[in-house]
């Protein structure tokens, strides 16, 4: 639970599955995610760098992206086996963050005026829900109560290709995790009873972890290949796992329980990544009429069994023991299916898609950090613009399979680090933090504007060239160069001539 919130808060790369919500960059949203080999903007950096060397002259972009989540948990009554406890019910609670508005993505690439190679410059985030606000002891606080998490991936791209059939790119990243605070309730008691009711008056205490690590990276790789006028192929991915070791403190609601400073170390890593496509291109003349894209992804997410979370400090003069959460996640496959259809070429295109998403994590192991379940989604935006300047919107709404958890089935429990369980609860695993219904859905708008500078200055150019051309000629002097003036002399009258006759 400590560390599952890393990569789900990470904000603003369209990573799928696990830690992230599909999916990054306007024109990509509208086409359900399906850009892996007809990325024809900076999101290529991040999709596919092999297809970057496509793109020609220099290009800004900046996308937007405002993800409005809705997650709900009911937890179920307590069964028979709590005792006097049993039958007590608990109302649904809601995240109090509706809206989570860090998601952005800035690009600028360029060719140099060379003929096959493109390079770019970027910066951009996971895309993800950052921010987590419920009730400090509500039904749901032995899960999580608040996070707030904020990460960047600053990133280098260049690309060449082999005249216009075949393309290969890399994209160098430098991960800085710059801020992860995430809070919950655990249970600071000595004995082996167990508390299954979140309560400020007993030994239950929120405590708060606040890490950063701001010295990791990765790399993407991509190859875009094209057999047929008509007909384009990609592929790219992850290829170096993020290596992530955040430190930082633990911080409590009652401090006067902690009798030494409480350090965290929290390693996580995130996995490689793969996706690939097929893209048709349907021509009419010099001009694309429409294309269509099917893509798949896939995810390795079945490298995190566990998440080992080192604490050094005491609380009530008792040491601090080391947790290991148990996530058991798994690979997640996705297949996305979009397409564009240009209205107005060069000014005014429609696009749509969707896709399907496995879940990674399964219903034993349901989490209000990080609800990964099956999922699918419907996308359609728009592209309108000319003279260099060019504005999308991308609109993606996402369901998300509901997720029902009973008492037998739970595995996520209550973490009680001074007595832990079930070594030292009497053979008791623990208090299931995660028996009950999960419900969630996403919508995301993503707003978007690309400046194309050769595009804007052509447009200049010509435009002051038609200025001078329609200038009035100013009439000039004539031309006395090797003009005689002697021949048209007038004679003087008083050189007059006496000659007789």
């Amino acid at each position: 639970m400590l560390a599952l919130t890393l990569g789900s808060a990470l904000p603003v790369s369209a990573r799928a599955g696990g830690f992230e919500v599909p999916d990054i960059g306007a024109r990509a949203l509208g086409r359900g995610g399906a850009n892996a080999v007809g990325a024809v903007d900076g999101t290529a950096m991040h999709y596919n760098p092999g297809s970057l060397a496509k793109q020609r002259g220099t290009r800004f972009m900046y996308n937007h992206s405002l993800v409005f989540h809705d997650t709900r948990f009911s937890r179920s009554p307590l069964s028979e086996a709590w005792g006097e406890d049993a039958g007590t019910g608990f109302g649904e609670v809601r995240d109090a963050e509706k809206v989570f508005p860090l998601g952005l993505f800035a690009t600028l690439t360029t060719d140099f005026g060379l003929d096959n190679w493109t390079f770019g410059a970027g910066v951009w985030g996971p895309h993800s829900v950052g921010k987590h606000d419920y009730p400090e002891y509500g039904p749901q606080s032995f899960m999580l109560t608040d996070m707030s998490v904020l990460a960047a991936y600053y990133s280098v791209s260049a690309a060449w290709k082999l005249r216009d059939v075949f393309g290969i790119g890399v994209t160098a990243q430098y991960v800085d995790l710059i801020q992860l605070d995430y809070g919950l309730v655990i249970d600071s008691t000595f004995t082996e009873g167990l508390e299954p009711v979140p309560s400020s008056d007993s030994t239950q205490l929120t405590s708060t972890l606040k890490l950063r690590d701001r010295t990791s990276g990765t790399a993407i790789v991509g190859l875009w290949y094209r057999p047929h006028r008509r007909v384009e192929l990609g592929l790219s991915g992850r290829v170096i796992p993020v290596f992530l070791r955040p430190t930082g403190t633990m911080e409590v609601d009652k401090p006067t329980l902690v009798t030494d400073d409480l350090r965290v170390t929290m390693p996580l890593t995130l996995p490689a990544i793969v996706r690939g496509g097929v893209r048709y291109i349907h021509e009419k003349g010099d001009r694309t009429v429409f294309d269509v894209e099917l893509d798949a992804q896939w995810e390795g997410w079945s490298a995190i069994d566990s998440y080992d979370v080192a604490v050094d400090g005491q609380i009530s003069g008792q040491d601090v023991g080391d947790l290991r959460l148990d996530k058991q996640w798994k690979d997640t496959v996705s297949v996305r299916l979009g397409g564009d259809y240009n209205v107005i070429p060069t000014h005014l295109t429609l696009r749509a898609g969707g896709y399907w998403e496995s879940a990674a994590s399964s219903a034993s192991f349901s989490h209000l950090d990080f609800p990964s379940f099956m999922r699918g989604g419907i996308g359609a935006g728009i592209t309108a613009g000319g003279r260099g300047v060019y504005g999308t919107i991308g609109f993606l709404h996402v369901f998300q399979q509901t997720q029902q958890t009973d008492e037998l089935a739970a595995k996520v429990f209550q973490q009680r680090p001074l007595r832990p369980c079930p070594d030292r609860c009497g053979g008791a695993s623990g208090v299931p933090a995660n028996a009950g219904r999960f419900t969630s859905r996403y919508e995301i708008l993503n707003l978007g504007i690309e400046l194309r500078f050769a595009e804007l200055l052509s447009k200049r150019r010509e435009r002051k060239q038609a200025e001078r051309d329609a200038r009035p000629i100013p009439p000039t002097a004539p031309d006395v160069s090797g003009f005689d003036a002697s021949e048209y002399a007038v004679p003087d009258p008083d050189d007059t001539n006496d000659g007789g006759f």
